[in-house]
């Protein structure tokens, strides 16, 4: 840690391009309704429901930006503007030493790696002028920190699920901690490609649409769960210390107050109650608070068998009788998995519940489960008062816990 006091951080600015909507008011308005954002694809591969993005890119970005760029460092750059912008036009541009990027993708540049290949065995030519720089993990965050002159640092993590919520702790490390004044944190993600839908499809993690009603089958922590829906997108938030935040005349949104990681070094693919419960206590005490103070918790919930049991035994544990007095939620049943990106697509619903006083729905539940008996909050968003302290989890393949706090700023 740097010498400095530890300083509070705050987020001021907020950006999102989801299957929900191209921009955060859109996309919490369709989430709170209990819209959804998954829809039947059958172009890619075999018919399923995709959380895709519907967005003209020719709208944003020259034919030349388009040769050069991925689609998740399109979808990273729309969000990046977006969260600029909403932090306000004192914020100095370009941004200079005292800022950085910190960006998650479980995987960078799906689109131009498939285009490579593809032009290797000659089943199509390659359109993207440069297949490494386009497809590297580092991308989307290079392109970012670039576009708005960020030479403190550009850092990219990788890891799975959790990656953007793991960048949106570290950027608040680096600002608490006084190495920086303002970053750039959050993630993108965009692998609907067939190769990659089809390897989904064969870990049997992906759900199953109901005749009668397609793009509802991801049901987190409903008896009738069956996998997640794969989707793409991007979210951004500008992360600030509270004194450079004032100084300038910005707004503050929220403020995070609490991280904590951990890894389960048990399973690549199953998650472990003892990993995720320390992932959680950290967070807890890095925030500094009781368990009763957290009035929400935006769940991991992927929809998974297992997965939604362990989650649901951790909130349980953690909080004990206080777990049922409280809402907690799964907005993936909406928006879809976006993987690397979920995380931070999570966190600015998380931000939004606590602004608006309205926590999101788990869209399509529909079935109690003995093993999962707490508030999922159904189909709806549910109104709420007095809602200070929310709790984001993500928890990855490879055994990668984060759990994210943050609160009200009024």
């Amino acid at each position: 840690m740097n010498m400095l006091a530890a300083r509070r951080v705050v987020v001021t600015g907020m950006g999102a391009v989801t299957p929900l909507g191209n921009n955060v008011d859109d996309f919490f308005a369709n989430l709170t309704a209990g819209a959804t954002g998954i829809r039947m694809v059958s172009e890619l591969c075999a018919t399923r429901g995709l959380g895709v993005v519907d967005i003209d890119m020719d709208a944003h970005f020259s034919t030349l930006e388009n040769r050069q760029l991925d689609r998740v460092s399109q979808l990273a750059l729309i969000a990046a503007r977006q969260a600029i912008d909403s932090a306000g036009s004192t914020l100095p541009l370009p941004l200079g030493e005292s800022a950085g990027v910190f960006f998650g993708s479980g995987m960078g540049g799906a689109q131009s790696l498939q285009e490579g290949f593809f032009d290797f065995y000659k089943i199509s030519p390659q359109k993207k002028m440069l297949i490494v720089l386009a497809a590297m993990t580092h991308a989307p965050a290079s392109h970012i920190g670039l576009r708005y002159g960020i030479q403190g640092e550009s850092q990219t993590y990788s890891c799975a699920c959790s990656s953007s919520s793991v960048a949106i702790g570290e950027a608040f490390r680096r600002i608490r901690d006084g190495y920086l004044d303002v970053a750039l944190a959050g993630g993108a993600e965009a692998l609907l490609v067939p190769a990659i839908i089809q390897s989904w499809i064969d870990m049997k993690v992906l759900c199953k649409e109901p005749g009668d009603s397609p793009g509802t089958g991801c049901r987190p922590f409903s008896a009738d769960r069956s996998g997640f829906a794969l989707a793409e997108g991007a979210a951004v938030l500008v992360l600030e210390s509270l004194e450079h935040a004032l100084q300038r005349g910005a707004r503050p949104i929220a403020e995070i107050v609490g991280y904590g990681v951990s890894n389960d070094a048990k399973s690549l693919s199953k998650p472990d109650l003892n990993g995720q419960k320390l992932a959680f206590g950290r967070a807890l005490t890095d925030a500094g608070i009781a368990p009763e103070k957290i009035g929400y918790i935006n769940a991991h919930g992927t929809a998974t068998k297992v997965g939604d049991v362990v989650e649901t035994a951790l909130i349980k544990e953690m909080l004990g009788e206080h777990a049922y007095r409280i809402p907690v939620s799964s907005t993936k049943s909406a928006h879809g998995h976006l993987l690397g990106a979920a995380g931070a697509i999570e966190m600015i619903a998380t931000i939004l519940a606590l602004k608006t006083q309205i926590v999101p729905p788990t869209t399509h539940w529909s079935q109690a489960d003995s093993a999962c008996d707490l508030n999922y909050v159904p189909q709806r968003g549910l109104p709420v008062t007095g809602l200070e302290y929310a709790v984001s989890n993500s928890f990855a393949f490879g055994g990668s816990n984060t759990v994210l706090v943050v609160k009200n700023h009024t």
